[in-house]
């Protein structure tokens, strides 16, 4: 009897635990932190003449369904790497009013974090041109690389299809020279005055990086370029 009485105490202590661990990871599953969506960039709008040089700059809020408050990282630079940042902010809001400088090309961002140190991807890149003088011809934007992507590697080709993107706030027909080659410093202009927005390129060295660059010209003289890009060759 008193065996019996042992294994039915076992069974409910047993029963009780089993219950508890399966409602700690059902809540666990409940709690479990996201990510923020990406913010929609509002104004100033891809490709956007802008007048004026005082803008409010606005964006559509993040969600996030762990119901975290959010923050936004706010950024504004001169090229569209990033790699000259004129502005950086932390914003609660969803917008900020900046000054910045005429007659400039700038690129701007928003990625947004939650309270829990959880970041959304960056928004897509919008650039727009601050005026200088009414009525007058603006410089293209500076081209944006397509593919390949800046730093990848590949294996077993002996051709790249180099694929970029450009626009000029003026709505003028661009076209554009690609310089490429081995030597960062000592580009080669393999194609000028292209309309075309790709060109395969012949690699024929491995382990090798190689850079490209395109100059992107309006039909009244103004012309912009590109940062310089690599990717790298592994083997042929």
């Amino acid at each position: 009897m008193k065996k019996i009485l042992y294994i039915l105490v076992f069974s409910i202590i047993a029963a009780s635990c089993s219950s508890g661990s399966s409602d700690d990871d059902g809540g666990s599953d409940k709690g479990k932190d996201s990510t923020p969506s990406t913010p929609v960039l509002v104004f100033p709008s891809e490709d956007q003449l802008c007048i004026e040089n005082t803008l409010n700059f606005t964006w559509n809020a993040s969600t996030n369904e762990d119901g975290s408050s959010v923050i936004y990282t706010f950024e504004i630079a001169t090229d569209n790497l990033f790699s000259n940042i004129v502005v950086s902010e932390v914003q609660t809001s969803l917008s900020k009013i900046v000054t910045l400088d005429k007659g400039v090309a700038y690129y701007w961002r928003v990625k947004a974090k939650s309270t829990k140190n959880i970041e959304s991807d960056f928004s897509p890149v919008s650039q727009f041109y601050t005026e200088e003088i009414a009525n007058t011809n603006n410089l293209p934007f500076s081209p944006a690389n397509i593919s390949p992507f800046l730093g990848q590697n590949f294996d077993s080709v002996s051709t790249i299809d180099l694929q970029w993107t450009a626009s000029d706030v003026d709505k003028d027909p661009l076209k554009f020279d690609v310089y490429f080659g081995k030597n960062k410093t000592a580009l080669t202009l393999v194609s000028g005055d292209t309309d075309n927005t790709t060109l395969q390129v012949t690699v024929d060295t491995a382990n090798t990086v190689y850079y490209w660059q395109v100059i992107a010209k309006d039909d009244k003289g103004a012309q912009t370029s590109s940062p310089i890009w690599e990717f790298k060759i592994n083997n042929l």
